[in-house]
């Protein structure tokens, strides 16, 4: 019962972060003030880079828990 509930909120929280940078990536394209643009995308590739290195070793994780999968 515990697994399911932390799976469920892993995804959403994968969703609404994978929503997050969608918006920020538009605002980069969209914004008319460079320093804005800057700004966001940096904050864009810093999330998704930590975002991405979390989800790696998730996998890692469960590869080792699991070696037969």
């Amino acid at each position: 019962m515990q697994k399911k509930k932390v799976k469920k909120q892993l995804i959403m929280g994968f969703i609404l972060f994978g929503i997050s940078i969608i918006s920020e990536s538009l605002q980069v394209i969209f914004s008319p003030f460079n320093f804005v643009r800057v700004v966001s995308l940096i904050v864009v590739i810093g999330s998704s880079l930590c975002v991405g290195a979390f989800i790696r070793e998730f996998f890692i994780l469960k590869k080792t828990i699991n070696p037969n999968q």
